[in-house]
């Protein structure tokens, strides 16, 4: 397996900075001077997943910085622990490092949503609005097979591309530009590490019961949009409901037709949301008002 170093990201391309854990890729756009917000993905897909989104960010007046997290991507796959600590910190490094200084919006998606409440807690100064796209909340299913020493490797081994792949297939075959983002899918599974990053992100707390922190985030003065899919299997309805109580200032945002892959199935959808929410009027201190839209 090819090992991403200095060479290999030159042929490659793209931005990256030395951080405490390793190289990290990320990604600037928009105008200098804006407003940032700051995209992070999920578990298994990089930076690009947020394609739609940031053009269409960018477009509208604001900088967007976008990253991969360690693992998957381009960014390294440093020999530790994959769990909410390496993950908060490798963000909070990225801003110290590019100095954004002033509160920016942070928008999560799945394992990203949890990791961007997480960093909000710990950081609550550096946030203003906080977007969660089917975000990990608790009882995340983790196939136990994957938990257990040497047979989640053996799994990993012998089936492990082929179940990302279809996984990875179901969440974007919708997508108009499908066949090339599955190449690029599968190209990042590919460089060492990976798949040990992934068994060890599965194993830990990276995946485990938020509830608490999300307590934590809805006790701060913060306003907080919620956009789900209601076809999604991974981030169930029970577990929107438990967030629901736990984030008296959510704007909550159904939509109908949508599964975990709601970034690329509803793209247009999902940006007008954003957009909309950014550019909108606090509601933090206001009622708790809790939305849903079909369409």
């Amino acid at each position: 397996m090819p090992t991403l170093d200095s060479s290999l990201r030159e042929v490659l391309g793209g931005t990256y900075c030395d951080l405490s854990d390793g190289v990290t890729r990320y990604r600037l756009s928009g105008p200098s001077d804006a407003p940032v917000v700051l995209l992070v993905h999920g578990g298994t897909v990089p930076f690009w997943i947020w394609d739609a989104l940031a053009d269409h960010l960018s477009a509208n007046g604001f900088r967007v910085l976008r990253y991969d997290q360690f693992g998957p991507g381009y960014s390294d796959r440093p020999e530790v622990t994959y769990d909410r600590n390496l993950y908060e910190r490798q963000l909070r490094e990225l801003v110290d490092r590019l100095e954004v200084l002033d509160p920016f919006d942070l928008v999560g998606l799945s394992m990203g949503g949890a990791t961007a409440v997480n960093f909000t807690v710990r950081n609550p100064g550096r946030v203003r609005k906080l977007v969660l796209i089917a975000p990990v909340v608790n009882r995340y299913k983790v196939p136990r097979t994957l938990r257990l020493p040497m047979v989640g490797e053996l799994v990993l081994r012998l089936a492990g591309l082929r179940i990302m792949r279809k996984r990875f297939a179901e969440l974007a075959a919708t997508f108009p530009d499908f066949a090339r983002y599955q190449e690029l899918f599968v190209e990042q599974t590919t460089y060492k590490g990976f798949h040990r990053a992934f068994l060890s992100m599965m194993r830990s707390d990276a995946l485990g019961n938020y509830d608490a922190v999300y307590r934590a985030v809805g006790g701060q003065d913060r306003d907080i949009l919620l956009i789900w899919g209601e076809k999604d299997a991974e981030i169930t309805a029970e577990m929107i409901a438990d967030m629901k109580r736990f984030l008296p200032n959510l704007l909550f945002k159904q939509v109908a037709g949508a599964g975990h892959g709601i970034v690329l199935e509803k793209p247009d959808m999902v940006n007008e949301m954003v957009i909309e929410f950014l550019r909108g009027k606090s509601i933090a201190n206001a009622a708790s008002l809790v939305k849903s839209v079909s369409k």
